[in-house]
């Protein structure tokens, strides 16, 4: 009992440290542009004539390159992920599934999409008052959802995916790779689906990703954890094929999503053995608990980083190139977690606040009893 328990547990750190790592890209992925244009709104920045040379430097020039990189799988990533961490547990009822990911899902798309995505992109000039109200009722539809398509598009893919899963269990069908070529095939057609609700096709558009992540963890159930050296020898060697594949350009979109993912799944594996002592200390759990608003708040805070380096002439010293390229990276991230952090609070005020007139009553109906 003790022995499952432990594994148990090094499964789910293996995860946090992806789910960790795959944040990170998202924040790295969006660190870098400069021109994005949307139904109602959009940015149009370029470098001011007075920018530092510095900012072509190696150094902030990898970065730019990074968030190229991860760009080309960090969503389908999400998606496995997602698919994994599903697979850790029987799949419950379907009622179940719809209620939990409507909140888990659909409540924070509409919740932290209103009241913070759309002002603060507001604030960071990237719609104008009248654009603003347009966006804000299009965002009921998915149109203009910036960042946060991920949430209904994964709460769709989520509930198609356990449909087809119900579906293959009432025939007694319990290969999960039926699923995979079921959900690859849907994939491939769902262009030709002639209507869409709130993303649902954004959703089918990265169900095969979400099906091959769930294969993934129901091969890690039947076998054996690679040791160390292992998964250290294989980690060097994608490193080096992504290495060479930096200069010559030698594999397609889909072997560099399966290249880059699995890459992040054994560095993700290497730091859970190495880093044991780390993960008890007070700031993982901060920031494990926190990574879901860094989701939600990192995109946003971009547009007001532009807007201040932009038009303030802070680009023309290599200290202000070096702080710009920190603040859309390092500079938001910890931002949305001490955001996220004040958000918890607030939510355990609200809880006790709501709770404690239930517990006068409980008191005072045990008094006249």
């Amino acid at each position: 009992m003790n022995r499952k328990k432990k594994v148990d547990t090094e499964r789910d750190l293996t995860y946090d440290w992806l789910r960790l790592f795959a944040t990170i890209f998202v924040v790295i992925g969006h660190s870098a542009y400069l021109i994005i244009k949307t139904n109602f709104g959009g940015v149009n920045y370029s470098l001011p004539k007075y920018t530092n040379p510095f900012y072509s430097s190696s150094i902030l020039s990898f970065v730019r390159w990074l968030s190229t990189w991860v760009y080309g799988f960090h969503m389908p990533l999400f998606f496995m992920l997602s698919g994994a961490v599903m697979a850790l547990k029987p799949i419950g009822t379907f009622e179940k599934v719809i209620k939990s990911k409507i909140k888990r899902l659909i409540f924070p798309y509409f919740i932290y999409g209103w009241l913070f995505m759309l002002p603060v992109k507001l604030l960071g000039n990237f719609y104008t008052k009248g654009k603003f109200l347009l966006a804000m009722k299009g965002f009921l539809s998915g149109i203009d959802s910036g960042h946060l398509w991920f949430l209904p598009a994964l709460f769709w893919t989520i509930i198609i995916f356990t449909i087809l899963y119900k579906i293959t269990k009432r025939f007694r069908i319990n290969n999960p790779y039926i699923l995979l070529i079921i959900t690859g095939t849907l994939q491939y057609l769902y262009v030709y689906i002639p209507f869409d609700i709130l993303l649902m096709k954004k959703g089918i558009s990265y169900i095969f990703w979400f099906a091959l992540g769930y294969c993934f963890e129901y091969e890690r159930k039947r076998n054996a954890k690679w040791n160390f050296r292992k998964t250290l020898l294989a980690f060097i060697s994608l490193f080096i094929i992504e290495t060479i594949n930096k200069k010559y350009n030698l594999l397609n979109s889909f072997f560099l999503i399966i290249c880059g993912s699995f890459m992040t799944y054994l560095l993700s594996d290497i730091c859970n053995r190495i880093f044991k002592n780390f993960t008890r200390t007070k700031c993982w759990k901060i920031l494990i608990s926190n990574l879901f608003f860094v989701y939600l708040f990192h995109d946003p805070l971009e547009y007001i980083v532009l807007r201040i380096f932009m038009t303030n002439g802070y680009m023309s010293s290599a200290i202000g190139c070096i702080l710009y390229t920190v603040s859309r990276t390092i500079g938001v991230f910890i931002i949305s977690i001490v955001l996220g952090q004040l958000v918890s609070i607030i939510k355990d005020l609200l809880i006790k606040i709501i709770e404690l007139p239930d517990k006068r009553i409980n008191i005072n109906k045990k008094q006249i009893v």
